[in-house]
């Protein structure tokens, strides 16, 4: 009998410490989902290229070519690189170089190359879709904006520059191939505009102070491609 109560005992010892192991487990999901946060990188660095479009107002246009001529100097290209460093899961920092480049021309007799860099730091959000790779990428962004328009009417040619701050928004979806590098879309919306200018001929160099009705609009939205490595 005392062999039967003890059996009992360590029986109901053995189950209590089974459900009590059971209990603090964390389910699978959750497991797998802090396994996969445990092996998120937390550097990363990135190249992109795309179409870029100004947003600025052309005035009035009274002919066809002119319509034509604006809609060439607002279409343009971007392109440049990021790196991102990622404490938390959700929340990162990075730095953030593009340039945007744009010309125009109407009849040999007016012409303007228009380069607008942008460098600036960035605060990151992160969140993944249902399968846990698929990234969404939010950025603000704030920073340095250099300006440069080498434009010339006739014979005469002039070198317009200037710099201001700006700031922007980004957007965009990152879908990893292997551990070590990714693919992604981004939208960026840069705002910013310059009241100042330096301009620049063959014998002279005078500053502009521009109203905010006669001032550089360089804002812009770019849709990039890119690539990243992890």
């Amino acid at each position: 009998m005392l062999g039967h109560h003890a059996s009992a005992q360590e029986t109901s010892i053995t189950e209590w410490k089974k459900d009590r192991d059971e209990s603090h487990e964390p389910p699978k999901s959750i497991r797998e989902n802090e396994a996969g946060a445990s092996t998120l990188p937390k550097w990363s660095f990135g190249l992109n290229a795309g179409y870029a479009h100004r947003l600025f107002r052309g005035g009035q246009v009274t002919s066809h070519d002119e319509q034509e001529y604006i809609k060439d100097l607002k279409s343009g290209i971007a392109f440049g690189g990021d790196i991102a460093w990622f404490p938390w899961k959700h929340v990162g920092f990075g730095l953030r170089y593009e340039m945007y480049k744009g010309n125009a021309e109407r009849d040999s007799s007016q012409s303007e190359k228009v380069t607008i860099q942008h460098l600036s730091g960035a605060v990151i959000h992160r969140s993944f879709l249902k399968n846990g790779k698929t990234a969404i990428l939010t950025s603000l962004l704030l920073g340095y904006q250099p300006y440069e328009n080498r434009s010339a009417v006739g014979r005469q040619e002039f070198t317009f520059s200037g710099k201001t701050m700006n700031w922007g928004v980004s957007v965009g979806i990152e879908q990893p191939i292997s551990p070590k590098f990714a693919l992604n879309l981004t939208g960026t919306a840069m705002m910013g505009a310059i009241y100042r200018l330096q301009r620049k001929t063959a014998i002279n160099t005078e500053t502009l102070h521009l109203s905010k009705d006669d001032s550089v609009d360089l804002s812009r939205f770019s849709l990039t491609l890119g690539f990243r490595f992890m």
